[in-house]
């Protein structure tokens, strides 16, 4: 049995005896101007299956307009190729993360960024970061 988790903000735990239904991570925030303000990732922890999908979803009272799931450290991550998972508001545009994609062999702290983008007010926007992070616990 393998296991993940994310912490502070967010979090994924492998498990061998959980449904396969995709997990959803929703994320809230909200643009200060180019900059962050208020923000969240809920649930805190999510636990997996192998293979099990996860969704981040962009709320739709967010000012930010789309994200990214990015590793920090390339060849460290839990999904084959460094993979990298983008979306924007609403269950429609959310960043699919497709547990067929994971690594078997998935074992050890992932450090990844949500990155988000903010409107400046002037038609342009600024990219703007959440740092949670994942551990994986090989069984």
């Amino acid at each position: 049995m393998r296991s993940l988790l994310a912490i502070p903000a967010a979090a994924l735990v492998l498990a061998a005896f959980l449904p396969a239904d995709s997990e959803v991570v929703t994320v809230h925030a909200t643009c200060d101007g180019a900059k962050l303000g208020a923000h969240s990732v809920t649930p805190e922890t999510v636990t997996l299956a192998q293979d099990q999908d996860i969704d981040w979803e962009l709320d739709d009272a967010s000012t930010a307009t789309d994200l990214s799931i990015v590793p920090k450290q390339a060849g460290h991550w839990p999904y084959a190729n460094a993979e990298q998972f983008h979306g924007g508001h609403g269950h429609a545009h959310r960043a699919h993360g497709d547990g067929k994609h994971m690594n078997k062999k998935a074992d050890g702290t992932y450090q990844y960024s949500i990155d988000l983008s903010c409107p400046d007010g002037h038609g342009g926007s600024h990219a703007v970061t959440i740092d949670p992070t994942i551990i994986v616990h090989g069984g």
